[in-house]
């Protein structure tokens, strides 16, 4: 899932073009910066850097729990962040990782703070790539945990390419990764060049059983790495 407030940037277009037609979303975070400017250019820039605002310091004060209240119904202002809720929008691993702030107990602490510290914990970490992992549904613990180990041993700067795996592109966004995690698990016989299948859905969901996936094990790349990406990617594609 993107971040949501992400999408300022593309609201300064909005901005630029004075287009009469607003989204409910964009009509919310307009109303969230009325007494703020409005959306102009400088705060489409703000809203944009939402990721890098200060843990402690909401730069438009008071946008954040204006925007979850007209848009989500995850925050209440006397009973702070829906457990449930924000489980189902952004995943156990989220908000375990933000329970500290998204639970209510500061006295000191307003509304306004509370919603700020609780939600841009969650957007900051909502496109951790080791975040992404956990999020796997389909994927056991064991299978989780190699993906990790596996990431753990590339350049960090490659991190963020995970979520391009979603896209399923042509060439793999982290060569070699496929490769690792697939020998982790040990779901390819490197002697006879065969997929253990049933493995391989038991740790990963894949193929989904029915699946035509007779000409997998055909594909070719590069090299090995490319190639077990290209089989692999095809049974995960495969209806």
């Amino acid at each position: 899932m993107r971040v949501l407030l992400m999408l300022a940037a593309c609201l300064s277009l909005v901005v630029l073009e004075g287009s009469a037609l607003l989204s409910g979303e964009e009509r919310s975070i307009r109303k969230c910066l009325n007494n703020y400017g409005g959306l102009n250019a400088a705060n489409a820039e703000r809203l944009d850097r939402y990721t890098q605002w200060s843990e402690s310091y909401e730069e438009v004060p008071c946008f954040t729990q204006c925007y979850l209240r007209e848009m989500f119904d995850f925050y209440h202002e006397e009973a702070g962040f829906d457990a449930i809720r924000i489980k189902k929008h952004f995943g156990e691993a989220v908000y375990e990782a933000c329970s500290e702030r998204l639970k209510l107990g500061d006295l000191r602490q307003s509304s306004c703070e509370h919603a700020y510290a609780g939600f841009h914990c969650i957007v900051s970490l909502e496109n951790d790539p080791f975040i992404l992992i956990e999020n796997m549904q389909n994927a056991t613990r064991a299978a989780k945990s190699a993906m990790k180990e596996c990431l753990q041993q590339v350049d960090q700067v490659e991190w963020n390419r995970i979520s391009d795996y979603a896209r399923f592109p042509v060439t793999e966004p982290i060569p070699c990764f496929t490769r690792c995690f697939i020998s982790r698990l040990e779901l390819f016989d490197e002697r006879t060049h065969r997929w253990r299948v049933p493995a391989m859905r038991r740790a990963l969901g894949v193929p989904a059983l029915g699946a035509h996936v007779a000409g997998c094990a055909q594909r070719r790349g590069r090299n090995p790495c490319a190639t077990m990406y290209q089989q692999f990617t095809c049974f995960v594609l495969a209806v």
